[in-house]
C-alpha cells in the first residue's frame, strides 16, 4: 500500500481537557486496503507516541466488530488501556445511537460501552498471573536520589510482579510517599528481568515495564493510588494495562469482593491522567473481572502519506 494517503486522528486520552492526559494516535486503514506491519512499525514511530493504533474500517455495517491493531515505538503489543479506552471512545462519539462497540485486538475481543460521566469502560482481557516477587539491583541503584526509606520494601527488598495477559508484565514498586515518586528520574534502558522465561514461565517474554506507585488514602470505598511508569528512558502519561495489573495485584491482597481504584499517572510530565479500575474477586481467590474506564478528548486530525 504505497503511495497512499491515510487519515489520521489524535486523542489526549484518560482525560476531557485538551493537551493533558496521554496522547493517541488513530490511523485509519481504509475498507478492503492492507498495510504491512512494517509500514504499521515505521507510522507509529514516527509518531513517537507510547501507542499508535490503526483502526480497520468495517467492510459493512453488519460486522460487529473494528480491527485494531496497538503498536509502540518498537513493538505491536497484545493489549493496552489507553489505546482501546481512547478507541472505543473515538467509534461512540462518531456514533451517538451506539452504546456498545467491539473492538477485536491481539488479546481477544473487548466491547467498549458509553457511561453516564461521558466516558468510556471496558473489561480488560485477564489471564491474571503473580509471579515471585524479584529482586533487580538495577531498578534502585539507578535512583541514587531515593533512600532505603523511601521505598516501602527497604532498598533491598523484593517488589511485587505480575501480568495482566501474556505478554505484559509489570514489576510494581511501591514507594512510601509522594515526594519518593516525584525524586524518580527515567532509567538510562529497558527493564530486563533476568532469566525471564525460567522465572515467569510462558508469561516470561513481551513487553515489561516498572510502575512505580504511593497508596495516598482509601475512602469511601475507593483506593487512590498515585503512579509513575518507566519504559527505560520513556515515562508514560497513563498506562492502562500497567493500571489494569496494579489493582488486580492489590485487589487479590484483599480478598474476595469488588475493589475501586483511583490511578493519577502524569502529573510529574505535566499530563495528569485519571484512570479508574474495578477489580472483581471471586471467593476462589481468582480475578474474575478488571473493568477499566476513562475518558478522551479530540485534539487534532490530519493525513499520513506512505
Amino acid at each position: 500500500m504505497t503511495g497512499a494517503t491515510l487519515k489520521f486522528h489524535k486523542l489526549d486520552v484518560f482525560t476531557s481537557t485538551p493537551f493533558i492526559g496521554n496522547p493517541l494516535a488513530i490511523v485509519h486503514v481504509p475498507s478492503g486496503s492492507s498495510l504491512s506491519q512494517e509500514s504499521k512499525q515505521l507510522i507509529a514511530r514516527e509518531f513517537n507516541l507510547s501507542e499508535t493504533i490503526f483502526l480497520h474500517e468495517k467492510n459493512s455495517s453488519d460486522d460487529s466488530h473494528v480491527v485494531v491493531d496497538i503498536f509502540t515505538t518498537s513493538e505491536e503489543l497484545p493489549f493496552a488501556g489507553h489505546p482501546t479506552v481512547g478507541a472505543g471512545f473515538f467509534l461512540l462519539s462518531r456514533s451517538p445511537d451506539l452504546q456498545t462497540v467491539t473492538l477485536r485486538i491481539r488479546a481477544g475481543d473487548i466491547p467498549v460501552v458509553r457511561t453516564e460521566d461521558g466516558g468510556v469502560s471496558l473489561n480488560a482481557p485477564v489471564d491474571f498471573r503473580v509471579h515471585p516477587r524479584l529482586s533487580i539491583d538495577s531498578v534502585k541503584s539507578a535512583q541514587p536520589q531515593l533512600s532505603d526509606a523511601d521505598y516501602v520494601n527497604g532498598v533491598s527488598g523484593a517488589e511485587g510482579c505480575a501480568s495482566v495477559v501474556k505478554g505484559m508484565t509489570f514489576l510494581l514498586l511501591a514507594v512510601t510517599s509522594e515526594d519518593a515518586l516525584r525524586r524518580l528520574q527515567p532509567y538510562p534502558k529497558r527493564l530486563t528481568i533476568p532469566n525471564a522465561e525460567e522465572t515467569l514461565g510462558a508469561w516470561g517474554v513481551g513487553f515489561a515495564g516498572i510502575y512505580i506507585f504511593y497508596e495516598q488514602s482509601n475512602a469511601e470505598g475507593i483506593t487512590t493510588i498515585r503512579t509513575r511508569m518507566f519504559d527505560g528512558p520513556l515515562e508514560d502519561p497513563a498506562t492502562g494495562s500497567a493500571a489494569c495489573t496494579l489493582s488486580g495485584w492489590l485487589a487479590l491482597q484483599k480478598g474476595a469482593g469488588v475493589h475501586k481504584f483511583k490511578i493519577v499517572q502524569g502529573v510529574e510530565m505535566g499530563r495528569r491522567s485519571d484512570i479508574s479500575v474495578a477489580v472483581t474477586v471471586g471467593d476462589d481467590g481468582e480475578i474474575k473481572s478488571i473493568a477499566l474506564q476513562g475518558k478522551a478528548v479530540e485534539v487534532m486530525e490530519g493525513t499520513v502519506r506512505i
